[in-house]
């Protein structure tokens, strides 16, 4: 998943909010009287401030995990050049004998 993808992800997601803010807001300034669908909308709210909170634990996690498997790609680097080097060094004393 690439990073700019998971900035749009967010943005929409606190757009998301922003818009169910806005209209609740609207409903209880022009319409106090549908607690129906004032109460149905913010609970919606709750659920995608869920959403939210558990993308973020996702992203953080995502973000480590991206930095450990970093980390590994280097050792992983690292061993092979000295195994090429240890076959260098085994060529070289097959030779000499």
């Amino acid at each position: 998943m690439e990073s700019i993808d998971l900035l749009k992800a967010k943005i929409n997601l606190q757009t998301t909010i922003i818009k169910f803010t806005s209209s609740i807001e609207e409903l209880q300034k022009k319409h106090p009287e549908r607690h129906d669908l004032i109460n149905s909308m913010l609970e919606s709210l709750e659920d995608v401030a869920e959403f939210q909170s558990v993308f973020m634990q996702l992203e953080e996690e995502f973000i480590l995990e991206c930095k450990t498997n970093l980390r590994l790609q280097m050792q992983i680097s690292e061993q092979k050049h000295e195994i090429d080097k240890l076959n260098i060094l085994v060529e070289n004393l097959k030779k000499g004998l």
